[in-house]
């Protein structure tokens, strides 16, 4: 991990610690919590994203779309934390090795951050056939997981109750 990336990591969150100084009604502003898949819903996408190996997460860059809304709940559930706490938060989850080209929380085991700090864009989003496969619902059906671009193409089996 450069000490560049971290730096810009820093100034956005700045940035947007500032905007939500004005914040006079956390309720509005702050985004929502997601419920993440579970189940074997959960199984299956946990293995696709982490043989995806962050593919989706490329445009999480330098600043992870953390926005007002994020930081606004952040602030909410996490009241003790001031601005320099919030920013020390973000900062110590950046993992020391990341995949280049990706977001700055994409560590070897995923995203270093929790589904709380995350974005709502983080949150919610799942590649086209991973949202297919959670909306559809079908977990009779045995699942192999591809993921890649190309010819760089990896396969994986998800087995039921990981």
């Amino acid at each position: 991990m450069s000490p560049e990336r971290i730096r810009r990591l820093r100034k956005h969150l700045v940035a947007a610690l500032r905007a939500t100084r004005v914040v006079k009604n956390f309720e509005r502003l702050a985004s929502p919590l997601r419920p993440e898949p579970d189940g074997f819903a959960a199984d299956v996408a946990q293995t696709a994203c982490s043989l995806c190996r962050g593919f989706c997460c490329k445009n999480g860059g330098d600043d992870a779309f953390l926005d007002e809304p994020t930081i606004t709940r952040v602030r909410r559930v996490r009241p003790e934390l001031d601005a320099r706490g919030i920013i020390r938060l973000y900062v110590e989850l950046v993992p020391s090795e990341s995949y280049e080209g990706s977001c700055v929380f994409h560590g070897r085991q995923g995203c270093t951050l929790t589904r709380a700090l995350r974005s709502d864009v983080c949150n919610s989003y799942f590649c086209r056939g991973l949202e297919d496969y959670i909306r559809g619902g079908d977990v009779t059906t045995p699942v192999i997981v591809i993921a890649g671009e190309g010819e760089k193409m990896r396969t994986s089996k998800v087995p039921r109750g990981c």
